[in-house]
């Protein structure tokens, strides 16, 4: 068996306390790659699927992809991987921080916890690759930060931590995890599974060097390359200036941001959220992720009122818009204190933001009955008081701790929960139809990143370009069409594999693209540089169809169904606008809906089942008994897939050309807009 690389993955039994280490070999990173890839056949080998997440026969695993380490633009990436406690299927979170490149350092590139402890543990990872499984008794029930901060000083400066708060601990099913005491692993609840294994925290210590890297030259030639291109990107630019707050504006704009537990997509204060305002009145400090030329980090503080002192770091649209429209708050200080709040309880802001948005309107429409306490849209205290609830599971928040999906069923309130596959993913606007595909086909369930069609979503001439080589459409004008939506989605799904198995960052890479860079080509070069392979731009998409086929295969297991493809929809009554109505309903199955083709590109049945043609195709014959595909004839190749759909958009010097002065001139434009802004809130 040949092995290409010298890191290992790590499996450790909290049951009995035995640890394995073994190297990975040259098949898993051809067929795999790593990161989620490697993490999605290792959760299917097991039988977690047979079993309930919190028992001890799921699986938690945390995949390091192999360019992290490298010095490439935003190559600090893990995902985490278990059968999610949410929709009692696949589940997974992606998050950056230092903690995944000190791994990678020590050489790990996985780390597999099977079995759970009879008491609290945490795991110290050495600088020499030990392991060790040490007591975290005077750990539990601390917050987040705490647990950081004192574990750092027990294990030395420069030790990274990985850990969970009260959320995880009681079992809350969308707890998080929080790494490098800022970065966030929401969705899912990976965070509740942690707890479940009764482990606290994951310390590894601090090794001078870096990973191995076969061809350094031809990394640092990609790597130069797409920083270049990123430094004149318009919507890298938008991103140093704003982060992911700009979403905020847009958002709203398009009508598709979520107003009390999606009631509405408008209301006269969400202008105060707007990112200028944060950026005047609350930014101390931009940063970046290490090797992350963007910088949409934002370092806050609370100047004034009574959250006055208060700082925070790293700010998302997910966060603010799941803390504060969705639950009807719409000032900065109490959505940045409550944000604080939840990374420290280890609390996924969207997905308990969003149920505790369907609890206040359960409160709202009488369906919640308490003589003694209303809880109320617009009150950050009821908000705060539920978040601890929850976080205690005492009262309603007992459950609420459930999430949205499994409260609406206790509470007989189904038709205020918008789950898709139990997962909270609300409404969005049906004038971008390929972006709402991407919801209902998330192999996690419902999703705005696992598909991100972002060639869609930025729009203008980048949009048109790419569509035109990739997709053989003229994206702008077919935004609101069914037609070939599938392809878009199922394409930007396999990028999307491609990027979190080598362990970058979506936000950063999407920019490149429009510049005609960071395609499955280069995803080649880069992975044959560090690894030592010889892949080709088809071998890097067929990895992430493997990986998606095994997670589907995982899911239908866990029985997913085709009526599971379903979007929610708000019934009509008092306090909803017939045009919000309107602009929400989407059709997605049907001959006349968007997931036929999408079926069909992905070779499953019109069911959204496997096929043994496509296991066949992907060398992945082994599991046609496991996952009971279906012998169906007519099943498209990915040969004829590819004949449909190209991997990579070679731009005409001319479409350079026009792409690098609009670039610039909107940069500038963009540069000059934010001055006046923030001089606009000067004078104000």
């Amino acid at each position: 068996m040949e092995y290409i690389h010298d890191n290992q993955i790590a499996t450790i039994n909290l049951t009995t306390g035995d640890v394995r280490l073994e190297e990975i070999t040259r098949e898993l990173r051809t067929n795999y790659i790593g990161g989620p890839g490697i993490n999605t056949k290792i959760l299917y080998d097991s039988d977690a699927a047979d079993h309930d997440a919190l028992s001890e026969k799921n699986l938690l695993i945390f995949g390091i992809g192999p360019s992290v380490g490298t010095g490439l633009p935003a190559s600090n990436r893990c995902t985490i991987t278990a059968k999610s406690p949410i929709t009692d299927a696949y589940g997974d979170s992606n998050l950056g921080g230092e903690f995944n490149v000190r791994l990678r350092t020590v050489g790990i590139d996985h780390l597999v916890f099977s079995g759970r402890s009879d008491h609290p543990v945490y795991v110290l990872i050495k600088s020499n690759r030990e392991i060790e499984i040490l007591d975290a008794s005077e750990l539990w029930g601390m917050y987040t930060e705490k647990v950081t901060e004192l574990l750092t000083e027990r294990h030395g400066k420069g030790s990274e931590v990985t850990c969970i708060g009260p959320a995880g601990e009681n079992l809350v099913r969308f707890a998080s995890v929080i790494m490098s005491k800022c970065h966030v692993a929401g969705r899912t609840g990976m965070g509740c599974v942690m707890g479940a294994k009764k482990l606290k925290a994951i310390v590894v210590e601090k090794k001078v060097g870096k990973p191995q890297v076969y061809h350094q030259e031809k990394v640092k030639e990609i790597r130069d390359q797409w920083i270049k291109k990123c430094r004149a990107s318009v919507i890298l630019k938008s991103g140093s200036i704003q982060g992911t707050l700009m979403l905020i504006k847009r958002y709203h704009k398009q009508g598709a941001l979520p107003i009390r537990n999606f009631q509405a997509a408008d209301d006269k204060k969400v202008k105060e959220l707007y990112a200028e305002n944060f950026l005047y009145k609350h930014e101390t400090k931009r940063k970046a992720c290490i090797y992350c030329p963007v910088g949409c980090a934002r370092e806050y503080e609370i100047k004034e009122g009574r959250y006055k002192g208060e700082k925070g770091d790293r700010l998302d649209y997910g966060a603010v818009a799941g803390i504060g429209p969705l639950n009807g708050i719409f000032d900065w200080a109490s959505i940045l204190h409550l944000k604080n709040l939840s990374d420290n309880l280890g609390f996924d802001a969207i997905e308990g933001g969003s149920t505790i948005g369907f609890i206040l309107e359960c409160y709202q429409r009488g369906i919640i009955k308490d003589p003694e306490k209303i809880y109320e849209f617009g009150n950050a205290d009821d908000v705060e008081e539920l978040m601890h609830k929850i976080c205690r599971r005492e009262g309603i928040g007992d459950i609420a701790a459930e999430g949205a999906y499994r409260a609406s069923i206790v509470l007989h309130a189904e038709e205020y929960a918008f789950c898709i596959r139990k997962s909270s993913s609300g409404l969005h606007s049906n004038s971008h139809l390929a972006k709402s595909l991407s919801y209902l086909t998330s192999t996690r369930g419902a999703d705005h990143l696992k598909g991100y069609v972002f060639t869609a979503v930025f729009g203008g001439f980048f949009s048109e370009v790419v569509s035109k080589h990739i997709f053989k459409t003229k994206a702008e004008k077919n935004f609101s069409k069914v037609e070939k939506k599938g392809r878009v989605v199922c394409w930007h799904e396999n990028y999307k594999y491609a990027i979190d198995c080598l362990g970058l960052c979506l936000f950063a890479i999407t920019a490149l693209p429009s510049a005609g860079v960071a395609y499955f080509n280069e995803f080649a070069e880069v992975t044959n540089a560090i690894l030592n392979t010889d892949l080709t731009d088809e071998d890097i998409y067929t990895a992430g169809e493997r990986i998606y086929q095994l997670q589907n295969a995982f899911n239908v297991a866990c029985g997913l169904k085709l009526e599971d493809y379903h979007w929610p929809e708000r019934k009509k009554e008092d306090g909803v606008k017939e045009k919000f109505l309107k602009d929400t309903t989407i059709k997605v199955g049907g001959e006349e809906g968007m997931l036929p083709e999408y079926f069909r590109y992905r070779g499953l049945t019109p069911e959204g089942l496997p096929t043994v043609k496509r296991f066949q195709e992907l060398g992945i014959s082994m599991y046609i008994d496991k996952a009971k595909a279906t012998d169906l004839k007519d099943v498209m190749s990915i040969e004829a897939l590819l004949k449909e759909v190209g991997l990579n958009a070679e731009l005409t010097k001319k479409e350079n050309r026009i792409n690098e002065v609009m670039s610039s001139l909107i940069c500038k434009l963009m540069t000059k807009q934010d001055e006046k802004a923030l001089r606009n809130m000067k004078h104000e």
